[in-house]
């Protein structure tokens, strides 16, 4: 059995940087990637994962870490919606609007918690697990939420609120230093740099 790489990676910068194409790219002979798109912590330093993706750099241990990307998350409603509840004109103005969030007792890191950054102490009425499921809310008329700009690119179904409002994160790639040497590591390693590159389109640009 060819040895599995665990690769944590959150769904949007998967799906973004189209890591599922690892498996065909020829990195390394007998190498098996296995990408865990699953919201909790790993820990490099007991081996449950080789590489992980990470919103912010870790902070403590003997990783080596470098930044992939910086993206942008903004808040968005669909026409259907504003047509309906009307558009708000300051961010005030959201406690008098449905508004779409993230499960707060699922957030696995505090650089995930985009909702507090936007809507302060008012919860979400409709709070959802994944970035992509909070878009399908969205787009399809549930209320206002904080969605990743590279997610929504130039959706027609989707309206930009209060576009002053924007929080930038950043995606980083860590490894135990004592895989430094593994070749078969550095070919993931590389091929995740590689593909964040050319995808490029992470942050919002007006």
């Amino acid at each position: 059995m060819p040895p599995a790489h665990p690769a944590p990676s959150p769904d949007p910068f998967r799906n973004r940087a189209r890591l599922t194409g690892a498996g065909d790219a020829g990195l390394h002979p007998g190498l098996r990637v296995e990408l865990v798109p699953v919201p909790r912590a790993f820990s490099l330093s007991q081996r449950e994962a080789d590489v992980a993706i990470l919103v912010g750099r870790p902070e403590r241990g003997r990783a080596v870490a470098t930044k992939l990307t910086d993206y942008s998350l903004g808040l968005y409603a669909s026409h259907r919606y504003l047509a309906a509840a009307g558009t708000p004109g300051s961010a005030a103005d959201l406690k008098g609007h449905r508004l779409v969030g993230n499960v707060e007792d699922l957030v696995a890191a505090p650089g995930l918690d985009y909702v507090t950054e936007f809507f302060g102490e008012t919860r979400p009425a409709i709070a959802i697990s994944t970035a992509f499921g909070q878009l399908e809310a969205v787009r399809g008329g549930a209320g206002i939420g904080v969605l990743h700009d590279f997610i929504v690119g130039d959706d027609p179904a989707l309206v930009r609120v209060l576009p002053a409002m924007s929080v930038t994160r950043s995606y980083w790639l860590a490894y135990h230093e004592s895989q430094r040497a593994l070749r078969r590591v550095q070919a993931v390693v590389e091929f995740v740099r590689a593909q964040t590159a050319e995808a490029g389109g992470w942050l919002r640009r007006d």
